[in-house]
C-alpha cells in the first residue's frame, strides 16, 4: 500500500508552535490560552486553508521541504493564517473545543434527527486575466443572515489567501429537523468583493435529507463544489452582464 503524506502538515504544526511561543514571550494581551486543544484548533484552521502537497516517498519530502522554504510568498501566507487562526481561537467563548455550536447553541441530543451540511468549496477569479484573487471577502449567508459555522475555526466571513489560489471554504453548522428523513431544501447565498473589483451575489440550492448520524468530525469526502466566482475591476464591462 502507498504511503501518502501532506507534508504541510509538518510545517503548519512547526509554524503554529513557534508563533504561540513568539507571542507568548511577548505578552500579547489578546492570546488567553495556549494548550494543546488551542493549538490544534489554530493548526486545524491553517490547514483547512492551504492546500495540500502530497509526497509518497523520503525523497519527495526533502525535496519538497526545501522547495516550501524558498517560496517566501507561501510563509508570508501560512504565517498570516496562523496568526488569524490564533487570534479566533483566543477570542472563543469556552467550552468549544469539543462541542460543535450549533444555531441555538445547544449540543445536539443523541440520535436527534439533524440536517448535516457538506463542507462548501469555491475559488475566486479575476474575471479578465482569470488570475486567483487574494483578499477577497466572502460572505455565506442562509436566509439572509450570515449562515451559522460548524465551530469556530470557520468564520464566515472569511478571505482568500495566495497561498490557498483564492479558494475559501465553508462549513454550515447543521440544523434540527422535525423528524428522521425528512427532506428539505436550503437556499445559500455567496456574497464576493473586492476592493475595486464590482461585488458579485451568487446562491444555490442545497436539498438535504435529515439523520440522525453525527457528522461532526469533518469528512473531506462530503463536499459540495461552488460554481466558480468571477469578479470584474470596477474599470472594466463584463460583457456577461
Amino acid at each position: 500500500m502507498v504511503n501518502v503524506h501532506n507534508i504541510m502538515e509538518e510545517q503548519v504544526i512547526a509554524r503554529v508552535d513557534e508563533l504561540y511561543r513568539e507571542v507568548k514571550a511577548k505578552g500579547t494581551s489578546w492570546l488567553t490560552c495556549d494548550c494543546e486543544n488551542c493549538r490544534l484548533d489554530t493548526i486545524n484552521y491553517v490547514l483547512n486553508r492551504i492546500p495540500p502537497r502530497y509526497v509518497v516517498s523520503g525523497r519527495g519530502v526533502a525535496y519538497n521541504q526545501g522547495t516550501l522554504l524558498k517560496d517566501s510568498q507561501l510563509t508570508a501566507d501560512i504565517d498570516r493564517i496562523c496568526l488569524e487562526g490564533m487570534k479566533l481561537v483566543s477570542t472563543a467563548k469556552r467550552p468549544y473545543h469539543k462541542v460543535a455550536l450549533l444555531m441555538d447553541n445547544k449540543e445536539p441530543e443523541i440520535l436527534q434527527p439533524m440536517f448535516n451540511f457538506p463542507t462548501f468549496i469555491g475559488n475566486v477569479f479575476d474575471g479578465s486575466t482569470f488570475e486567483p484573487i487574494t483578499g477577497a471577502n466572502i460572505l455565506l449567508k442562509l436566509d439572509g443572515r450570515a449562515a451559522f459555522m460548524m465551530d469556530s475555526s470557520w468564520i464566515n466571513p472569511c478571505k482568500t489567501y495566495a497561498a490557498s489560489h483564492g479558494s475559501f471554504t465553508f462549513w454550515v453548522a447543521p440544523i434540527k429537523a422535525s423528524e428522521d428523513k425528512e427532506n428539505k431544501e436550503f437556499t445559500f447565498t455567496i456574497e464576493a468583493s473586492m476592493d475595486g473589483y464590482t461585488p458579485v451575489t451568487y446562491s444555490f440550492v442545497v436539498p438535504l435529507v435529515s439523520e440522525t448520524k453525527d457528522k461532526r468530525e469533518l469528512n473531506s469526502v462530503y463536499s459540495l463544489k461552488i460554481q466558480d466566482i468571477f469578479l470584474f475591476r470596477d474599470d472594466i464591462v463584463n460583457d456577461q452582464e
